[in-house]
């Protein structure tokens, strides 16, 4: 499938919408909207309301009891759990329609990835893997929960390709053990000096196996054999990681909003490499992909009917109503039974590549914590912190019964007074800490390693660790439990 051909976006948009809406008319929730009287996108507007997950958790919750043709009439392939760091689990129905979507997008990344840069075609690929947390489970009515592994979300034949390539122990997805996951794939790494493709959704993933190569490279090259060792050693000790792998030249992972920052480091340590930023793609949707010499991602069309929520007038959009430089919220309709449902990904339009909109994620609008109606958002968090703590290693702000705190890392850490102060510049927050709702805000200064206790708490919580993403709001209550560290007595009064 070339992307370079498409010449009416909205062509297939229409089309994409069609078929949707006539596969699934007889499910409950077609019945419910009428997708049989529906001709085309105004009509769609119409008749079905904006949603998000919240709109499908009943029926999910219904088919996980009894499998029935509630959201598609096709079969539920699995539920593919996923969790924010403010929202409750969810389980995403996966269908052999939502499958072979996801591979529209997936294709034509992959050939234009393996064409642009030909060097990665004589080399192994490293593809980011997930480690099993636990036993395989099934719901109730018999649908598994969760893929075996990454490498699921392609098709048979790209699968059997990247099998014969992949860097890595054959059966590592099943590893339940943190630890040997960890040795079993940095040893299987550093084995291979052909190495020339590094794929991995966050670039925080890849710095976790670097820093425990840095932990343990003694024992992890005693398991080398003695020509390999030798050969890297001295590399090994310097992080000079282009002498352990050579011909690396492209690595692929997030870089946009939250993962900037993280992405710039392994650019740092990686200076040889072009680093490729990944698309916009979550465990319900595919949106963008990568190509080689554009800014940004293109909207991958012929996956799911897009529709654009413009986030300064809030009207909905379609792809060929977009403009350059504005930012959009994503709503998407699939073929795994989720219609008109808003993401809560913003992204902004850098360029065109013909009628195809060129995308850069800017993060999600939903990242809110509110327990008392005092509705912190995560970006003005971040802009409230890093303005008062700018040295800072690493924070989080979290809810704690009936307050906040600041779990930070800093040579010299704020007052809980001066960012409990900056917090009451929002109305809402202010306005419970006035009613008493909210009592003072404190900190709580880190001691130990937060990037990877930060991990621990999210593998905790049931996250894929190559799913785990960089965070400065948390809903969650319990981080005390992971980080290491104690309350400052520098509590507001």
């Amino acid at each position: 499938m070339k992307f370079a051909a498409v010449t009416s976006a909205m062509e297939v948009q229409e089309d994409r919408l069609k078929e949707i809406l006539s596969k699934n008319k007889d499910t409950a929730y077609g019945r419910k909207y009428g997708f049989e009287g529906i001709d085309g996108i105004k009509a769609y507007q119409q008749k079905v309301p904006l949603s998000d997950y919240e709109t499908y958790r009943p029926y999910i919750e219904q088919l996980a009891q009894k499998e029935e043709s509630l959201l598609t009439a096709e079969k539920i392939i699995t539920f593919e759990p996923t969790s924010g760091s403010t929202k409750a689990a969810k389980l995403i129905p996966y269908t052999k329609s939502l499958k072979e979507e996801f591979q529209r997008g997936i294709k034509p990344w992959i050939y234009d990835l393996y064409t642009s840069y030909p060097e990665i075609r004589w080399g192994k690929s490293y593809w980011s893997i997930t480690p099993a947390t636990s036993g395989k489970k099934y719901t109730k009515s018999g649908i598994p929960i969760g893929f075996e592994e990454d490498s699921d979300y392609f098709g048979r034949l790209e699968k059997y390709l990247m099998d014969r390539i992949f860097a890595r122990p054959g059966d590592i997805g099943k590893e339940t053990d943190m630890e040997r996951f960890y040795t079993r794939t940095v040893v299987e790494l550093l084995k291979t000096k052909e190495l020339t493709l590094i794929s991995v959704w966050n670039p925080t993933y890849l710095l976790l196996l670097l820093d425990y190569l840095d932990g343990h490279k003694e024992r992890l090259l005693d398991e080398l054999i003695r020509k390999r060792r030798e050969e890297i050693r001295q590399a090994v000790y310097s992080k000079t990681y282009d002498k352990i792998w050579p011909g690396l030249k492209v690595i692929s992972c997030w870089c946009d909003a939250y993962a900037a920052a993280y992405a710039d480091r392994v650019a740092s340590l990686f200076p040889q490499c072009i680093i490729q930023p990944k698309g916009l793609l979550s465990t319900e949707s595919f949106v963008s992909f990568p190509l080689a010499g554009e800014d940004g991602g293109v909207l991958s069309v012929y996956s799911h009917f897009f529709e654009f929520i413009d986030i300064n007038t809030r009207n909905v959009r379609l792809v060929n109503e977009l403009e350059t430089g504005k930012e959009y919220e994503v709503v998407v309709t699939t073929g795994g039974g989720f219609y008109r449902c808003r993401t809560y990904d913003i992204v902004k339009v850098v360029g065109w590549r013909k009628s195809l909109p060129l995308l850069v994620f800017k993060g999600k609008n939903d990242r809110i914590s509110d327990m008392f109606g005092e509705k912190l958002h995560e970006a003005f968090v971040r802009e409230t912190v890093e303005r008062l703590a700018p040295e800072a290693e690493f924070y989080l702000l979290a809810p704690r019964k009936d307050r906040y705190v600041l779990y930070i890392k800093s040579d010299t850490p704020p007052s809980g007074e001066e960012i409990d102060n900056a917090l009451r510049e929002s109305f809402h927050y202010d306005y419970c800490r006035k009613l008493g709702q909210l009592k003072e805000l404190q900190i709580f200064v880190l001691t130990g390693d937060p990037k990877k206790e930060y991990v621990d708490g999210c593998l905790a919580a049931g996250q894929k660790l190559g799913d785990i993403k960089p965070a400065w709001l948390s809903a969650r209550e319990d981080w005390d439990k992971y980080f290491t560290g104690c309350l400052a007595d520098q509590a507001v009064q």
